[in-house]
Formats: structure tokens, C-alpha cells, sequence
């Protein structure tokens, strides 16, 4: 898709493509609720932070590095940062076996990021890239802590169009785009194919992914949806090998180690769902 479309139309496709899926949804269910001003408040917090901000700092630093594989995996870091926002939002505080998750994880964040140092990825990069898993622990505890009356479908669909109109107006302003650096492609290429892919990904991988993720947010709890970062960093290694990017064994052990610590802290983490509460279709 960035041989085609800049960061910020592929964070604004997929959000669009999300929301319009669930909005669509919902009328067809009649899944709706109605929101109030503080509802909206809130939405916008998270919109903004957990997913305009993620959905196009992530292409962004993919493109400017051109390293798909290595960006992937940071994501492996969410629970790792939920732990720390539950225990701030949620006053749920880390057990002993938590801990040590969290310092193991930490410590495996710092090869991580030495790997793409030696790599001679610049520091802000790095950095742009480590604050994405931080961004989204944050929006997946608080709407665990503040919007966990809201029906999944109506927070699912607020939210991500939400996060769609907070970046249309750097899309539709030239000026600020470029003065962002945030228009990175020179030259559109494969639009047909790229274009097709971004609309599966605004349909299947962000509206009704978003879905099913938010309805574990509601049921199991922030750090136990955080799970689902065990596959994707096997999925971006992959397909990074796909595109020719280096794998290097100090990339191998910073993933084994984090998916262990996350793997401790999760172990038996799962809670029975009351058959009576909302199913997210």
C-alpha cells in the first residue's frame, strides 16, 4: 500500500473503511445507542490518541525506514504497557509474576531498539515506534475504565470515525501535509492492487477486527485482548522476509523474550463470560 498511498491515507482508509462497516452494521442490527456529551468527550480521546495518531505513525516510519518486519513487532509491547496503564486507571495493580513480565519485557524493548540502532534506524523513528504500543494500551484500558457501558458495535463505530475525521483536514491541507513530511510517496504505483488492499483492511482488518478486539476489551479486560500481539510479529517477520528485510538473531531473541514475559503474565488469565452479556455479532 505505500507504493501507492501516503501514511495518512492509509490511516484514513482504514478507519473510514472500519467505521462505515460497523455503522452499517449497526443500522442493519439496530445496535445503536445513543451518546452523551461526556461519551463523546471521551471517544474523541481515544480516537485521537489510540488510533489516529498509531494508524498513521506506523505506515509512516515503515515507509521512511523501509522496514515493514522489524516496526511489526513493536507491537509485541502492548500488554507489556497495559499492565503499567491498568494499574494507573484501573487500580489494578501488578502481582510479583506481572512484575517480572514487565521488567523482562522492558528489558527485551531495549535489544530491540539496540538492533534497530545498530541498523542505522534514526532515534526519532525508534521512538515514533515504541510510542505506538504505549498509545494503544492507553485506549484499551480506558475504555475499559470509562466507556465499558457503551454497546461494543456503537463504541466501535464512534471511535474509529472519530479517528478518521481528525485526519482528514492534514489530508485535504496540502501545506500541512507536506510540512509534517507526511506525504512520503513519489511516485503512485500498483493502485489498482493497493488500493483493494486497503479497503480489506479498513473492512476485515480494522472494522470487524475492531469489533471482536473491543468486545474482549469489555468482557476479558484490556491485558487479556492484548493477546492477540502473540501472532502478529510472526505474521510482520514473515512477511518482512517476503520483501527481502534483514532477520537478525538479536531480533529473534527481543521476540522470543517478549512473547515469554507476556506469555507469564497471561498464563490462566482468561475469565468465564456470562452467557447472558453482549455478543459482538
Amino acid at each position: 500500500m505505500t507504493l501507492c498511498n501516503t501514511p495518512l491515507e492509509i490511516g484514513l482508509g482504514r478507519m473510514a473503511g472500519g467505521a462505515i462497516t460497523l455503522a452499517v452494521y449497526c443500522i442493519a442490527t439496530r445496535n445503536w445507542a445513543r451518546l452523551s456529551g461526556k461519551d463523546w468527550l471521551k471517544l474523541t480521546l481515544v480516537a485521537g490518541l489510540s488510533n489516529a495518531f498509531p494508524y498513521v505513525a506506523q505506515p509512516l516510519v515503515m515507509e521512511l525506514a523501509g522496514e515493514h518486519g522489524f516496526f511489526g513487532m513493536m507491537v509485541t509491547l502492548v500488554p507489556i504497557a497495559t499492565i503499567a496503564a491498568s494499574a494507573v486507571m484501573l487500580d489494578q495493580w501488578p502481582s510479583p509474576r506481572q512484575w517480572l513480565g514487565v521488567v523482562g519485557g522492558l528489558c527485551c524493548a531495549t535489544l530491540i531498539v539496540a538492533d534497530g540502532s545498530a541498523r542505522g534506524m534514526h532515534p526519532w523513528l525508534l521512538l515514533v515506534a515504541l510510542s505506538t504500543p504505549v498509545a494503544y494500551a492507553f485506549g484499551n484500558t480506558f475504555m475499559k475504565w470509562q466507556l465499558s457501558h457503551l454497546p461494543t458495535p456503537t463504541l466501535s463505530a464512534a471511535f474509529l470515525g472519530l479517528g478518521a475525521a481528525m485526519i482528514l483536514p492534514l489530508e485535504l491541507v496540502a501545506p500541512l501535509r507536506e510540512a509534517l513530511d507526511l506525504a512520503v510517496v513519489r511516485q503512485r504505483q500498483d493502485w489498482l492492487l493497493a488500493n483493494v488492499s486497503l479497503a480489506a483492511l479498513g473492512v476485515g482488518s480494522t472494522g470487524v477486527a475492531i469489533l471482536a478486539f473491543v468486545h474482549l476489551i469489555q468482557t476479558q479486560g484490556p491485558l487479556f485482548a492484548g493477546m492477540v500481539t502473540y501472532v502478529v510479529p510472526m505474521i510482520a517477520l514473515v512477511w518482512g522476509q517476503v520483501d527481502g528485510e534483514r532477520l537478525t538473531g538479536r531480533q529473534v531473541a527481543a521476540i522470543g523474550g517478549v512473547l515469554a514475559m507476556v506469555a507469564l503474565v497471561q498464563w490462566g488469565a482468561a475469565k468465564p463470560v456470562d452467557l447472558g452479556s453482549e455478543a459482538p455479532a
